[in-house]
């Protein structure tokens, strides 16, 4: 089954099954406003399966039959998610001859889906069937997931995983129960989703793409509507992925005399040739700087200078040298002048 971590279980751990791997990887470097959703994963829509549709036989295998399970095997799996207060569980538990054998359950991210959830413990339930060397049935209350992995045509990742694994092992077949009717299984596995999602260590799975672009939508209303990070705005209102030595550049928090006044911790903003010391000043002024100058701009377009020095990646580049050297260089930033030897501009 190739596992590559464990998940809670109520008894012997069960191998959790193939952490999925398409993964969607995109966070905003910097937000002054603090409304970056961050750097997570999330789940992106896989290519449509290279399966030839002639080998695709799962149409006879997965039914959606009355509500209560026919043509028994001697190992029945059911499955369950669930949602509550915002908390997302997984679940699955095996019967054979009326017996409990085996029961798992994972908790997920509070962003994770239903779905997700109902997915993870259908792809979780035929992975452990196909180690059973039995006929095995597998129910869910979900029809609508059920029909997702008769589909050929499927493009989540954690869907299609399930779909090879059945088309590997013919003895797996699934089907329907209806919910909340009193069926053994069922009403087990749905205890065990609801009772993961307050206790235990979250599983590995990515975020629904949905959110990414909600939480992308949030930052972007708070960043344009913020008090804070003006100065950036006026540069760019979209989200950039700056280096951190252009972030520092561009908001003046860096190795820079008027920064570090500021902060207390420095004695002066002054610079060692007697002006501001500021990002403007060593780009364009300072004589300690000159191999890293840009033209210096008129006041008037001072806001153009910016936009242009940050959105082209030679001008960024040199940005980034020219940080770095002031880091280094200490006696750039240990002034003793309390007054500027002329007016900077």
């Amino acid at each position: 089954m190739g596992p590559q971590h464990r998940c809670q279980t109520t008894e012997t751990p069960v191998l959790y099954p193939k952490k999925v791997s398409a993964q969607y990887h995109r966070g905003v470097e910097h937000n002054p406003n603090g409304g970056s959703p961050g750097h997570r994963s999330y789940d992106q829509p896989s290519p449509p399966s290279t399966i030839h549709p002639a080998l695709f036989s799962l149409e006879d295998r997965i039914t959606h039959g009355g509500q209560v399970p026919s043509n028994r095997t001697p190992i029945e799996v059911y499955t369950d998610g669930s949602k509550i207060n915002d908390q997302t569980g997984s679940a699955f538990c095996v019967i054979a001859n009326e017996a409990i054998t085996k029961t798992w359950k994972a908790k997920l991210s509070p962003a994770n889906t239903v779905f997700q959830a109902e997915m993870l413990a259908l792809k979780a339930a035929i992975e452990w069937a196909n180690t059973a060397n039995e006929d095995v049935n597998i129910w869910s209350d979900s029809e609508s997931r059920l029909q997702a992995l008769k589909s050929f045509n499927v493009k989540s990742k954690i869907t299609q995983e399930a779909q090879m694994t059945l088309l590997e092992n013919a003895r797996i077949r699934l089907g329907w129960v209806k919910a909340h009717i009193g069926i053994k299984g069922n009403e087990i596995a749905d205890t065990l989703a609801k009772e993961v999602t307050t206790d235990g260590i979250p599983a590995s799975l990515p975020f629904p793409k949905q959110l990414l672009q909600l939480s992308l939508s949030r930052w972007q209303a708070q960043w344009d509507n913020g008090e804070t990070g003006r100065s950036v705005y006026s540069i760019s209102n979209k989200q950039l992925h700056w280096s951190r030595e252009c972030i520092q550049f561009a908001t003046g928090h860096g190795p820079f005399p008027s920064y570090l006044k500021r902060f207390g911790l420095h004695s002066t903003d002054y610079c060692e040739c007697g002006e501001i010391g500021n990002p403007l000043h060593y780009a364009t002024r300072c004589p300690l700087t000159l191999s890293y100058h840009h033209k210096e701009p008129s006041p008037q377009f001072i806001v153009h200078w910016w936009k242009r020095a940050l959105s082209r990646k030679l001008s960024r580049r040199n940005i980034d040298n020219l940080i770095t050297f002031l880091a280094t260089i200490e006696e750039l930033i240990k002034s003793q002048n309390t007054t500027p030897s002329h007016t900077p501009a």
